[in-house]
C-alpha cells in the first residue's frame, strides 16, 4: 500500500468508528470500473430498517448487489440510469452492514458526494452534510 492510500484509509476509519455511513474507496481512477462498498453502522438503540443511497450524477452505476436479509429497490431515471438504491430490512443496534455496487467513474477529475438516508425505527438520519458537519456525506475523489 502506498503512503497516499494508507493516509486515505486512516481518514475513513474515524468516520466508520463514529457511526457515519461511509462509501469506500475514498479514491478511485478516471473512467475506471470500480466496486464500491457502503458501510452502515447502527449506533442507535433501535433497528435500522432502510438505507437509501443516492448515486452522484458523475458516475454510472452498472450493478447493485443484493444483500441477504434485505429487499433491494432501485430507482431509475427516464434514460434507465440507476439513480438510487434502497435496501429495506433490519440492522440490529450496535451492528453494521455492508452494501456493494459497481460503477463506471467519471472521465474527468471530480469529488463525488455519496448522500445516504438511514431510517431507524422512528428516526431518519441524512448523511448529506458537508465535510466536518455532524452528518457529513461520504466522498470519493476520482482522479
Amino acid at each position: 500500500m502506498n503512503l497516499r492510500a494508507f493516509t486515505m484509509s486512516l481518514a475513513v476509519v474515524p468516520a466508520i468508528a463514529f457511526g457515519h455511513a461511509v462509501v469506500t474507496p475514498a479514491d478511485s481512477g478516471l473512467s475506471q470500473t470500480q466496486q464500491y462498498t457502503l458501510h452502515v453502522p447502527n449506533e442507535k438503540d433501535v433497528p435500522t430498517v432502510a438505507v437509501e443511497l443516492l448515486f452522484p450524477a458523475e458516475i454510472d452505476v452498472t450493478t447493485v448487489d443484493e444483500q441477504e436479509g434485505w429487499q433491494l429497490l432501485l430507482t431509475r431515471d427516464s434514460k434507465r440510469r440507476i439513480t438510487s438504491a434502497t435496501w429495506m430490512g433490519s440492522l440490529a443496534p450496535k451492528t453494521s452492514a455492508r452494501f456493494t455496487f459497481t460503477a463506471q467513474n467519471s472521465a474527468r477529475p471530480v469529488s463525488v458526494a455519496w448522500n445516504v438516508v438511514q431510517t431507524y425505527d422512528g428516526v431518519i438520519v441524512e448523511w448529506t452534510g458537508e465535510p466536518g458537519s455532524k452528518t457529513p456525506a461520504s466522498r470519493t475523489n476520482i482522479h
